[in-house]
């Protein structure tokens, strides 16, 4: 079910702004992977998944998008990349638009996921079939980011445009650091989750 994603973001790059951005898509990638394994695992043993687990990360994939990374993208990076880099704008623009259809889509999600709960197997398969595209276009969205936009931004912005894009990066954090933090927590309770546990909960940071 899971596409591969080659991700720039393994190797250091010694620019500040660069890897708050790929720390970001590695969380990011790392809970979608989460998701989908945990689907394939209900679908390949037959047990009912961990409900709680998926709509935690769902969660996840509702917040730390809408309320941060993509922010981060539209409102510094794009804008500093199409001065630099007008041929560029086009790519920006799909990715733009990825982003709305994206933040749709996990609503969508949370609501299908909802009638599986409910309604029970006859619903499972329209989850799957969303979430399925939904992981692998989100993947897909980041590898274009990886592997072309942030190259080409490497090559054009200059190092007074990556100093001001950390410093707005770190400004950004500023306001919502009680956010970010948040965001943070219940990334390592997804991650430190283990899904077969009897019994064990989920609970959402305060």
């Amino acid at each position: 079910m899971m596409r591969q994603w080659n991700m720039l973001s393994q190797q250091p790059c010694g620019n500040p702004a660069l890897e708050i951005i790929r720390d970001e898509h590695e969380a990011l990638a790392s809970v979608l992977r989460a998701l989908g394994d945990t689907a394939e695992s209900s679908r390949r043993t037959g047990v009912p998944p961990d409900f709680e687990f998926l709509r935690a990360m769902l969660f996840y994939m509702d917040e730390m998008p809408a309320r941060r990374h993509h922010a981060a993208e539209e409102q510094l990076l794009f804008p500093t990349i199409r001065e630099r880099c007008p041929p560029l704008r086009p790519v920006l623009d799909r990715l733009e638009a990825e982003h709305a259809r994206s933040e749709s889509t996990v609503q969508s999600l949370e609501r299908a996921l909802t009638a599986w709960q409910v309604m029970g197997n006859e619903r499972r398969e329209s989850f799957e079939l969303l979430l399925r595209a939904y992981v692998a276009g989100y993947l897909g969205h980041m590898e274009v980011e990886e592997n072309y936009v942030l190259p080409v931004a490497q090559e054009y912005l200059s190092e007074a445009d990556w100093s001001h894009l950390h410093s707005a990066l770190a400004r950004q954090s500023g306001p919502a650091v009680a956010t970010a933090a948040g965001h943070q927590a219940l990334l390592r309770r997804i991650l430190d989750h283990d899904p077969s546990a009897p019994g064990k909960t989920l609970n959402f940071p305060p």
